[in-house]
């Protein structure tokens, strides 16, 4: 204990009352033109990164930068670079926890309270964009097999998250985790032994490079005879983080009752951390009485893998561009068996999904992130955009899922976002006559309609007269998408155009997302794309033509064309091109719908 002590309580010192540097007055000067560079490269990040001034406050609700960094109220001053230095401003949370963890240690404090000039070179900034701690978990497989420039590409990228707001933890492999079919498995000595020595050579050579400093914690966790793992002293994790330091933690133990050193999976390691997380923030919010205030947040959780995402067949085997668990994981796992892999790259693909789930399913509100080193290290260009720091700014894919894979404009990328995500129920009708009874259902309790209703009249803006409207679709519904508990949906109906009477089309009625969540973070992507999965071949919908949604329909269709003598436009997704019979047959149904608002 007395070995930890002290440097934790200089570290404090640090934290609470600021660094003194003896340092010329060329160089304050040189830092000062260098931070008023970095804040602005931060500020034009956030707002050249997210399409959407949405997107932009959506970010900075979850990351906030201090009040007086807020780009809208204080733009002018932003524009003059007459903002605040983010080193001096205090954080009351922060200061809370430390005083609760230094509670009977004022003597020690007080007599660290002037620290001396050079403990600033072990010491990292103290995070200043929000109060609450947003680990972001970051595991390089082969760490061993990737060359010295891109692992210093990849601490340049973690920089940037840093100062976007995200705290990375990077969790280093166990020699075990990366061994070729026919090696032998290390001894647990020499194996913890290896990664030590790993984890040291990383740490020196991002240090030697990028602008923050890094910590290596080993045996953070205990394991008692169950396989209950707890923190072995808490603020081991928690001061670094702090500090503005990038923690590295190896997949080894130690064992309660033993105290013997066990080596474990990253897998394990990531595991017993957000379980502890969580436990740590459940605790600061019971002595509190908040339950609005995170303390630790796990935001995100990176797999950085020469492979990349994870292959899907409908993309050439380029890789998925959204996974939603709660509706994709077995169907995914089963599409993997059809890919033109080799078992070695079916097996990795197929761990990383299988953890990732597992990991989503503890921190159900995170999100996962599997691309490749290069991919990890790009900058942002033109046309290429950095996967990790577009996730942070927007919780979104840099391209959205529902485009269809066809359209020349539709990338293919080797990144997959993961989400535990909504769950997805589709019904069906057995075909154009049989359409399902929504009445029927509802008294049933198969679904409800008065919530059904209130999705429609909130992402409208309108009141949907429901009477007239049932009797319009009711038992001819061709498909009905609920997303999660009413957030999200899909009404599709079975029209005949008024140009060929013996034909049937289906009509996309009414597709909805509640107001809160249009947008953010990709509800809408996940119900047009099971829409698009269970209508392959032929789909019409309507939209007026100054509604401002077009573009995203214009992205999403193969056809599309204005209604003459109306305010329409006709929008179609399908397998074929559409004929110039079946475009006039499109438009006279999407012409004939009665509209169901109130007035």
């Amino acid at each position: 204990m007395i070995f930890w002590r002290r440097p934790i309580l200089r570290g404090l010192s640090l934290l609470r009352y600021g660094t003194t540097r003896a340092i010329s007055s060329e160089t304050v000067e040189s830092s000062i033109v260098r931070r008023a560079a970095e804040k602005r490269d931060l500020i034009l990040t956030i707002l050249n990164s997210t399409a959407t001034k949405r997107e932009a406050r959506y970010y900075l609700k979850r990351y906030p930068l201090l009040d007086e960094n807020d780009i809208y109220k204080n733009k002018n001053r932003v524009i003059d670079n007459d903002l605040p230095d983010w080193d001096t401003t205090d954080n009351g949370k922060y200061d809370t926890y430390i005083d609760h963890l230094l509670d009977g240690k004022r003597e020690d404090e007080q007599s660290l309270a002037a620290p001396s000039p050079g403990l600033d070179e072990t010491a990292g900034d103290e995070m200043q964009l929000t109060d609450t701690i947003r680990v972001m978990f970051v595991r390089i497989r082969n760490l061993k097999k990737l060359s010295p420039p891109i692992l210093q590409d990849i601490g340049a990228t973690l920089s940037k998250c840093m100062k976007l707001g995200a705290s990375p933890i990077l969790i280093l492999e166990s020699p075990d985790e990366t061994i070729e079919d026919g090696e032998a498995e290390e001894s647990s000595s020499l194996a913890i032994k290896s990664m030590n020595e790993s984890c040291n050579r990383l740490i020196s050579l991002l240090e030697s490079t990028c602008d923050f400093r890094m910590r290596a914690i080993p045996g953070l966790f205990q394991i008692d005879s169950k396989g209950r793992a707890k923190f072995v002293m808490q603020e081991l994790a928690m001061i670094p983080l702090f500090q503005g330091l990038v923690p590295v933690l190896t997949p080894w133990v130690v064992e309660k009752d033993s105290s013997r050193e066990k080596k474990v999976t990253s897998l394990d390691i990531m595991k017993y951390a957000i379980e502890s997380f969580k436990l740590m923030d459940h605790r600061f919010k019971a002595e509190h009485n908040t339950e609005n205030a995170d303390f630790v947040s796990v935001e995100k959780i990176v797999f950085i893998d020469e492979l990349g995402g994870i292959p899907s067949l409908e993309r050439y085997e380029s890789s998925h561009v959204l996974i939603n668990l709660l509706q994709e994981f077995s169907s995914v796992k089963r599409e993997l068996l059809q890919c033109n892999l080799t078992p070695a790259q079916r097996k990795i693909h197929t761990r990383n999904l299988e953890e990732m789930e597992q990991l989503l399913t503890l921190a159900p509100h995170a999100t996962g992130i599997i691309t490749t080193p290069k991919i990890a290290t790009l900058e942002k260009l033109r046309r290429t955009t950095n996967p990790i720091i577009h996730n942070i700014l927007t919780d979104r894919p840099t391209i959205s899922s529902s485009l269809p894979v066809n359209l020349k404009k539709t990338p293919m990328l080797n990144t997959t976002i993961v989400k535990k995500g909504t769950p997805i129920i589709v019904h069906l009708s057995r075909g154009p006559e049989e359409g399902l009874d929504l009445i029927d259902m509802d008294k049933k309790g198969i679904i409800d309609l008065a919530k059904l209703k209130h999705l429609i009249d909130d992402s409208f803006g309108r009141v949907l007269d429901l009477h007239h409207y049932l009797n319009r679709v009711n038992k001819h519904v061709a498909g009905l998408i609920i997303a999660g508990d009413y957030e999200g949906g899909a009404i599709l109906s079975w029209e005949t155009p008024s140009t060929d009477p013996s034909r049937v089309v289906a009509y996309l009625d009414k597709f909805a997302v509640l107001k809160k969540l249009q947008g953010l973070p990709g509800l809408a992507d996940i119900v047009f794309k099971a829409m698009l999965v269970n209508f392959k071949e032929e789909l019409v919908w309507r939209s007026r033509t100054n509604n401002p949604v077009n573009k995203w329909y214009f992205d999403r269709s193969s056809a599309n064309c204005c209604i003459p003598q109306t305010h329409w436009r006709m929008f179609y997704s399908g397998r074929k091109a559409p004929t110039e019979t079946d475009l006039n047959d499109y438009m006279s149904i999407c012409a004939a719908i009665e509209p169901s608002f109130k007035s």
